[in-house]
C-alpha cells in the first residue's frame, strides 16, 4: 500500500504531521490495542511507511518513484469570511462569526467519479409494519433503480437482532434485489446498535475498491434505550473509516438528539420524514450528491488561544445540520461545483493584547478524495482579526448576517425545547410565541401557526407535542435551504 496513504497524509506532510501520524497509528494498530483494531499486518505497513517518510533522501527517492498524478495541484480551497472587520480590547466578552468556504476548482470529469457503497440500516421493528414499511421498500426500489451500475449495495435489516438482508451486490440485477426487499416484514423490538455495528462491520469486511463512497442509511421510527453510547462510538469509527451515516427518523417518535449527534459525528445528517414525498426527495438528492462528490469526507482541526472558546458549528449547506464540536469536526463531502459551508460562532473572554492583530483559530482542513493516488489533501486555515481599541458600528456582510439570522432563530426554538424539558413553561412558551412572531414577518405563516399551536399545547399539557416539536425544529433547519445570493451554487 501506497505510504502517504498508510499514513493518511497529504504528499507534502511535513515532519511534524508525519511523526503525529505516525503516533496515531501505532496506537490505533498495535497488536496490542486495547481498541479492538489491533492489526499486526497493519501495523508493519505503518512501521514501513514512517522509516520511509520520516528520512529527508528516502522520502525523495520515494516521491520520484510515484506517477506524477501523486503530485498534482490540490483542487481543493477554504475561504473565510468574517461578521466584523475587526475585534476590539476589551474585559468583556465579545462574539465574532466565521464563514467557511471549502470548494473544489476543478471541473468535473465523469471518468474520475468514484463508485459508490451504499449500505441500508433498516429498522423493521413491530412499529414500522403497514405504511410505513410500506414506504420505506418503496423508495428503497427507487433507490436500487437509479443506483449506478458500478455501484455497491447492502441492506441490514435489525428489530432486537440484526441481520444482513443483502451482502455488498453490484447492481447488475437489481430485479432480484427488489425481490428481496419487497419481502421485508415487520416484527420485534428497536436495537439500533444491533443494526448499526452490523453494518460497519459489512462496510470493513467488504473486499472492494478502496476508492468508494461510503455511506450508511439509517431508517428508523423509534428510539433505541440504553445503547446510545455505543452506538456513538460506531459513528465515530465510520467517520476515521470516511464512512457518512444519514439518519431518517420516520413519523414523530423518534429521538432527533440522538440521530442528530450520531449523524453529525460522521459528518453525515438527520432528515426528518414525515411523509411519503420526504423520502423521495431524500433519495432524488443523495443519487444527486454521489454523482457529484469529490471528496468523501472533509474535517477541520483547530487549536485556539485560552480565552478563545468555539461555541457552536452549524453546516448551512449542502446538507443542513449542527455539527460536534469537537476535534477533528466532521464537515462532510464536498461535491464538485458546490461550496461545503460552515458557520463557526467564537467566544472571545477577555482581549488586552497590544498586538495589531489577533489570532481567534489556526489549523488544518482535510479532504479525503477517493479519485487521488495519494487521497489526502491538507489545506491550512487562520482565523485572525485586526484589534480597534473601541467598538465600530458596522455593516454585517450579507451572507454572514443571512446565516446568523437564520442560525438565531434555529437556536431559539433548541432553547425553548430546553426550557421546557427543565420545567420552564412560561419562557418556553414566549419564545415559541416570538418564534412565531419571526416567522410571519419572513412570510412563514405555515411555521408560525405551528410555533404559537405549539405554545398552547405546551401550556395545557406542559409539554411539546411529538409532532409539533419536530415540524418547529426541522422547519427552522429547513430555512437554510432558502436561497441566498451569496450562498448559492459556484
Amino acid at each position: 500500500m501506497e505510504h502517504y496513504s498508510v499514513l493518511k497524509l497529504p504528499f507534502d506532510a511535513t515532519p511534524a504531521e508525519i511523526r503525529a501520524a505516525y503516533f496515531d497509528a501505532v496506537r490505533k494498530y498495535h497488536p496490542d490495542a486495547q481498541n479492538g483494531e489491533g492489526d499486526g499486518g497493519r501495523f508493519i505497513e505503518v512501521q514501513q511507511a514512517y522509516e520511509v517518510l520520516v528520512d529527508g533522501k528516502r522520502r525523495a527517492a520515494y516521491d520520484r518513484s510515484l506517477p506524477e498524478s501523486a503530485q498534482e495541484t490540490s483542487a481543493t480551497q477554504v475561504g473565510v469570511r468574517y461578521s466584523r472587520t475587526t475585534i476590539h480590547r476589551s474585559g468583556e466578552p465579545q462574539l465574532i462569526y466565521a464563514l467557511l468556504d471549502l470548494s473544489c476548482t476543478r471541473k468535473i470529469d465523469p471518468n474520475e467519479l468514484p463508485p459508490a457503497h451504499v449500505c441500508v440500516i433498516l429498522d423493521r421493528s413491530s412499529s414500522m409494519r403497514g405504511e410505513r414499511l410500506d414506504m420505506v421498500r418503496a423508495n428503497l426500489n427507487r433507490l436500487i433503480r437509479k443506483l449506478r451500475s458500478s455501484d455497491v449495495l447492502s441492506i441490514v435489516t435489525f428489530s432486537d437482532r440484526a441481520e444482513v438482508l443483502v451482502p455488498p451486490v453490484a447492481l447488475s440485477d437489481p430485479a432480484r434485489i427488489e425481490s428481496v426487499v419487497m419481502g421485508i416484514s415487520a416484527g420485534g423490538a428497536t436495537e439500533i446498535f444491533q443494526g448499526l455495528d452490523l453494518g460497519f462491520e459489512v462496510f470493513k469486511r467488504y473486499a472492494g475498491r478502496s476508492n468508494f463512497l461510503k455511506h450508511l442509511i439509517l431508517i428508523t421510527d423509534g428510539h433505541t434505550y440504553g445503547d446510545e453510547e455505543r452506538c456513538y462510538e460506531v459513528a465515530e469509527r465510520a467517520a476515521v473509516e470516511g464512512i457518512s451515516i444519514h439518519a431518517l427518523g420516520i413519523g414523530y417518535e423518534w429521538n432527533d438528539t440522538f440521530l442528530d449527534r450520531l449523524s453529525s459525528l460522521s459528518g453525515g445528517n438527520s432528515v426528518y420524514i414525515s411523509a411519503a414525498e420526504d423520502l423521495v426527495q431524500f433519495i432524488e438528492q443523495k443519487i444527486q450528491s454521489l454523482s457529484v462528490n469529490y471528496a468523501r469526507k472533509s474535517e477541520l482541526v483547530l487549536e485556539l488561544p485560552e480565552h478563545v472558546t468555539l461555541n457552536y458549528a452549524f453546516r448551512i449547506q449542502p446538507n443542513v445540520s449542527p455539527l460536534e464540536v469537537n476535534f477533528p469536526i466532521q464537515l462532510g463531502p464536498l461535491e464538485y461545483g458546490r461550496n461545503t459551508s460552515v458557520i463557526l460562532e467564537f467566544k472571545i473572554d477577555q482581549l488586552q493584547s497590544v498586538e495589531p492583530e489577533q489570532i481567534i483559530a489556526s489549523g488544518r482542513v482535510y479532504f479525503e478524495i477517493p479519485s487521488k493516488t495519494i487521497p489526502i489533501e491538507r489545506q491550512f486555515i487562520e482565523i485572525k482579526r485586526p484589534v480597534r481599541n473601541t467598538w465600530n458600528k458596522e455593516k454585517t456582510p450579507t451572507a454572514i448576517l443571512t446565516a446568523m439570522s437564520r442560525l438565531s432563530l434555529y437556536r431559539l426554538q433548541e432553547k425553548a425545547r430546553k426550557e421546557a424539558g427543565a420545567g420552564d413553561i412560561e419562557s418556553s412558551s414566549l419564545h415559541l410565541k416570538y418564534l412565531a412572531s419571526r416567522f410571519m414577518a419572513q412570510g412563514n405563516q405555515d411555521l408560525a401557526r405551528t410555533a404559537l399551536m405549539e405554545a398552547d399545547h405546551l401550556q395545557k399539557h406542559q409539554r411539546f407535542s411529538d409532532e409539533g416539536e419536530k415540524d418547529i425544529k426541522y422547519g427552522t433547519r429547513s430555512l437554510f435551504l432558502l436561497p441566498d445570493p451569496e450562498l448559492k451554487k459556484l
